[in-house]
């Protein structure tokens, strides 16, 4: 009788939980079940929000934003941790590739070739070369090289050099983009004149201001973000496909219908149109 009881509870918790989940076809994602709103009340919120907007039509990112390239004889994890980082936040394709460069490669060329390769808006070397400064930034050619040379030495921490050359991505993105210091204390941008100045910085990331300065250069290459549209401002673009459901094919209709009152032009003698 126990096992029994013990089982039907369980079955009717089950049951409960399966009522009480409702994937949003707003938000994609089960709506909270906090007790804040009822089923029903998320239920007709998205039914308003599809019938003024048709629903949202998720658009892929498209070409390449920052292409890095590491180039040192034995390769860290600084190019991937910033793509895993960077490609979200902005919301575009980043390609990070480990590749060691060939004793007496042109830093630069390495550059400049891996960014045409990569048909990418910015590209950034990390190379080891002795003769080069720490950070090289070409805004024009749209490439930055950072030397890992010049932060090789962590005292002892096997894990420093590679935070701060994650930091200098960062950093010469900011700067081959038009960025440029940021007054911040929380961003990576800020005026930094040594290493232990960059060690110092404490965060490795830029702030999302300053991604919006970023995009509009970005565009000019047809770099295009991962973005959620509704689907009435991409029938008003005139891009939407073929509506597939009764709230799209109402937006559809509305968008397209012939005005009930077609704005009038008469001619005007004295203007002579």
């Amino acid at each position: 009788m126990k096992k029994l009881l013990a089982f039907a509870v369980v079955a009717v918790a089950f049951c409960a939980a399966g009522e009480e989940e409702y994937i949003s076809p707003i938000t994609g994602k089960p709506v909270p079940t906090d007790g804040k709103f009822t089923i029903e009340q998320y239920k007709e919120r998205d039914e308003r929000v599809l019938k003024k907007t048709g629903g949202f039509i998720d658009v892929e990112a498209r070409g390449v934003s920052v292409a890095v390239l590491d180039g040192r004889q034995k390769p860290g994890g600084a190019a991937v941790q910033f793509a895993d980082v960077f490609g979200p936040l902005s919301k575009t394709n980043v390609k990070a590739e480990r590749a060691p460069l060939g004793a007496g490669t042109n830093a630069v060329d390495a550059a400049l070739s891996f960014l045409k390769a990569q048909n990418a808006a910015y590209a950034i070397a990390i190379v080891e070369d002795a003769a080069l400064c720490g950070l090289t930034v070409m805004p024009e050619d749209r490439i930055a090289v950072v030397n890992a040379t010049r932060f090789k030495d962590g005292g002892g921490d096997v894990l420093k050099p590679e935070v701060r050359i994650h930091k200098e991505i960062w950093r010469a993105l900011g700067f081959v983009s038009g960025i440029g210091y940021a007054p911040y204390q929380n961003d990576v941008l800020q005026p930094v004149f040594s290493v232990k100045a960059l060690d110092g910085l404490e965060y490795q990331v830029m702030q999302p201001m300053n991604f919006q300065k970023m995009y509009s250069t970005l565009s000019k290459f047809g770099v295009k973000r991962n973005r959620r549209v509704p689907y009435r401002v991409a029938v008003q673009e005139g891009w939407a496909p073929q509506p597939t459901n009764d709230y799209q094919k109402a937006v559809w209709d509305e968008v397209h219908a012939v005005p009930a009152t077609p704005m009038k032009i008469e001619f005007d003698p004295k203007k002579g149109r």
